[in-house]
């Protein structure tokens, strides 16, 4: 029943919202598919039509058949499934809000900064290593700059790929995946430098192979290693995985370090009985905790995305309606043609490395 807010206006409830949400996308049939991430309120997960991590939802975006996308995450998840879809394809975004502190931690401007004084000051040419959580302008860049997209997932690959290669790598935007990373390869750390913010190299480079941009997810730096120590003399048995955006003592101190696709996988496998201590968003791990009663999960810490949130029901039923009555336009992801084929090639490029590694 609708009812009325303080400035008098009618209000529709929490049922009529999911109900109608529910009565367009079935008028709509298979022309609009919903992507939601793994860390998107429940209600917006149970009207999605797939659920993954950036790149999986990206991807299986590119597969379907559906004329319209409508991508349930934040501005860098629309942009990457907009890089590629097919051209005759419209992905659509609920919130423009919804955005990335990580992602705005790297400019591109400030990265060719950062790649024209690793050249001067060590002769050679570093290759962009460009983290999923990113711009499209910076995906771009490392497509033109012949370097590659990577993701959580695959980014020890692909950094053993350019090492293996003798290339020099700048690693962006995130410092903790990237540290994370490069220990779990052996670099040692005279083998490591650390990029600012704002593109500026220490002048003493000499054996440099691994350039870290410094910047972080504030969600996953809220998980501290006292958190894991405490989970571990709560509760004895416990085996803890952590997201390897949370940083290097973290890391460290719990059992594995995984995506979140990982994660859940982890958590299917590890039976009835197990008991799993998470550390990572918190709306996948209260979703996990849900699908998986026989398990006992356990929150490191209760870290929620307040971008992630900003897609809410109500604003992805307005996107339905636009559809529905042929107006798209103010929640349409455009990205200009060469930027596009840019950043596929580095996308492109991930594919290739993984699959042949």
């Amino acid at each position: 029943m609708s009812v009325r807010d303080n400035a008098g206006q009618m209000r529709e409830s929490a049922t009529e919202v999911l109900d109608e949400i529910r009565q367009l996308k079935e008028s709509l049939g298979g022309n609009v598919l919903i992507a939601a991430h793994h860390y998107q309120r429940e209600e917006i997960v149970r009207m999605a039509d797939a659920v993954g991590d950036s790149y999986r939802l990206a991807v299986i975006a590119s597969e379907s058949d559906a004329d319209v996308i409508i991508m349930c995450g934040v501005r860098f998840m629309a942009e990457s499934a907009a890089i590629l879809a097919r051209s005759d394809q419209r992905v659509l975004l609920p919130d423009f809000d919804a955005g990335c502190p990580m992602a705005d931690m790297t400019t591109r401007v400030a990265a060719e900064r950062a790649l024209d004084a690793i050249k001067e000051q060590t002769g050679t040419e570093a290759v962009p290593l460009t983290y999923m959580n990113s711009w499209a302008d910076l995906k771009a860049l490392t497509g033109e700059r012949g370097g590659s997209i990577c993701t959580s997932g695959n980014a020890k690959k692909i950094m053993a790929h350019y090492l293996d290669a003798g290339k020099n790598i700048l690693f962006m935007p995130d410092r903790n995946l990237g540290i994370n990373t490069a220990r779990a390869l052996g670099v040692p750390d005279h083998e490591i430098a650390l990029v600012s913010a704002q593109g500026e190299v220490s002048a003493d480079c000499a054996g440099k192979r691994i350039f870290l941009w410094d910047g972080f997810c504030p969600v996953h730096r809220e998980f501290t290693a006292e958190q894991t120590a405490v989970l571990r003399v709560t509760h004895p048995d416990i085996q803890i995985m952590v997201h390897p955006e949370c940083t290097e003592d973290v890391v460290a101190s719990s059992d594995a370090a995984a995506s979140t696709e990982g994660m859940a996988r982890d958590i299917e496998r590890a039976g009835a009985g197990a008991v799993l201590g998470v550390g990572t968003e918190y709306r996948f791990v209260e979703r996990m905790i849900r699908e998986y009663p026989d398990r006992t999960i356990v929150p490191l810490h209760t870290a929620y995305c307040s971008d992630m949130d900003l897609i809410a029901p109500e604003k992805l039923l307005q996107v339905l309606r636009g559809v529905a009555g042929g107006d798209t336009d103010r929640f349409l992801v455009t990205i200009d043609d060469q930027g596009r084929e840019d950043a596929r090639r580095a996308l492109a490029q991930m594919i290739a490395i993984t699959e042949n590694s």
